[in-house]
């Protein structure tokens, strides 16, 4: 359909829908196109064709979306108002149009569509805002992994610039089968821009996302999807082969994916009784605990006091796996309770790895009012391995202020151990009168006894090096 106008060169001329076309493949077009678009001689309908037709050209020499951008600032508020709405059904359809080239790809038109529909979110009215917003991360959610990174602006960027909106419809995309990578990153970003409801609401769909991928439903799933892989790779897998893949691949599903995204919204607490709830759980195909060890790193800086007996019981008992000691001990460090403390001092009779990690956590979750019994807990006896004993120094010089005084006095202790704690503290923190300190240990002929003391055989041996150490560190400029 064809509409009067004003002619873009001189006298009076027809310009109609196929004038607009025609123009989007023309070196002058482009122009003639924005033109159209801003006249109020023409009706807003064709107008509304010219902007959707700049948004769909398909030129290297143009950056449409930024013209499309650029031009509507010429326009008063009413008008662009008017246009945006009526482009809405327009970029909809251009945003879903397949590439007959490439099916279930997107589509270079697709993606300068939503490019558009971004960049017209912030000029378009509160309705309209909503609308765009919706399509836009609809878009991305058809193929969040294939299309995160589609055009001028990212997934991430889009997001973030959003804001909660984005963050709310974001949720919604989340599922069971879809790939661990966009999992992952669809709820850090809901995590970091969605307002508390969204967070909440996407929070309880990962602990349902969790549940279900530990279902027979998604084990058969994973099961077909192994099946038909190895078909079209013409790989050959008897029936325990492939139970063993589909086993392999559904703990990647939740060991690579739903764990690491409830992560970022350990927040509420319907997760973090989830993580903890696996955390807590031993499974007879995961020996090492590598599911529970994730969903304690997931916790990192989510947990308090509330949690602390769970993962004291986590940290203490004997049959679980070092890494899920390790990383249950992090987290009772986390809370940094006082209440720890009573449960904490076994630890210092026990081996020398979890002597060591429960004598720097007494000291970090302690402070200043521990360091004496600290010194009074370790054993006399036993070995000292080189890291367990620089380890409780870098700790000691931690604590604010640092218990200068107290730990002079260990430099006179009759444990070798203990002097040289203070050594290795001084050698840090010490100023000019204990570097004289120091020095004056470098005849003390006790024996080191540890792993890993290599040519450091006496006490006098590290007090050299400490000492040496120290000038060194006192002689640049600034130091005190």
């Amino acid at each position: 359909m064809a509409w009067l106008g004003l002619c873009l060169t001189l006298g009076a001329c027809k310009v109609g829908s196929d004038d607009i076309e025609y123009w989007k493949g023309t070196v002058k077009g482009p122009g003639k196109i924005i033109a159209v678009m801003l006249a109020d001689k023409y009706p807003m309908e064709l107008r509304t064709q010219a902007a959707l037709a700049l948004v769909d050209m398909e030129r290297t020499d143009r950056d449409s979306s930024a013209e499309l951008q650029q031009a509507l600032t010429r326009l008063d508020e009413q008008e662009r108002a008017e246009l945006i709405k009526g482009m809405v059904p327009g970029l909809e359809t251009l945003m879903k149009q397949p590439d007959p080239s490439a099916p279930g790809a997107a589509s270079p038109r697709q993606v300068r569509a939503k490019d558009a529909a971004f960049l017209l979110v912030t000029a378009a009215p509160a309705d309209v805002k909503a609308k765009l917003t919706d399509d836009v991360i609809a878009w991305y959610m058809e193929d969040f992994n294939g299309r995160s990174l589609a055009g001028h602006y990212s997934a991430e960027q889009v997001v973030r610039a959003l804001g909660p909106a984005a963050g709310k419809e974001l949720q919604k995309g989340l599922k069971a089968r879809m790939p661990t990578g966009a999992l992952v990153k669809m709820s850090q970003l809901i995590g970091q821009v969605a307002d508390p409801q969204a967070k909440k609401e996407a929070g309880a769909k990962l602990v349902a996302i969790a549940d279900e991928m530990e279902g027979k439903a998604f084990l058969d799933y994973v099961r077909q999807t192994v099946k038909d892989q190895a078909e079209r790779t013409k790989v050959k897998l008897d029936a325990k082969a492939l139970e063993r893949a589909a086993e392999t691949n559904r703990d990647n599903f939740i060991n690579d994916g739903a764990i690491p995204a409830m992560k970022w919204l350990a927040d509420a607490p319907v997760v973090k009784k989830r993580l903890l709830q696996i955390a807590s759980t031993p499974l007879p195909n995961d020996k090492d605990g590598n599911r529970r060890v994730r969903a304690l790193q997931a916790l990192e800086g989510k947990v308090d006091s509330s949690d602390l007996t769970p993962l004291l019981t986590l940290a203490l008992d004997k049959n679980n796996p070092t890494g899920v000691r390790d990383y249950a001990f992090d987290r009772v460090g986390d809370v940094r309770s006082p209440d720890a403390l009573p449960r904490l001092v076994d630890l210092f009779n026990e081996e020398p790895r979890l002597r060591w990690r429960g004598g720097e956590l007494y000291l970090a979750i302690g402070g200043a009012n521990v360091v004496g019994d600290f010194f009074s807990r370790l054993p006399a006896s036993g070995d000292y391995p080189v890291e367990e004993l620089e380890g409780y120094a870098t700790r000691l010089g931690q604590i604010t202020p640092p218990p200068t005084e107290y730990v002079r006095t260990q430099l006179s202790s009759p444990n070798w151990y203990a002097r040289v704690i203070a050594l290795k503290f001084f050698e840090r923190k010490g100023t000019a009168d204990d570097v004289k300190r120091i020095e004056a240990l470098t005849s003390d002929k006790a024996n080191t006894k540890g792993p890993r003391w290599g040519k450091t055989k006496t006490v006098g041996d590290v007090a050299s090096e400490a000492a040496a150490s120290a000038k060194q560190r006192l002689a640049q400029p600034g130091a005190k």
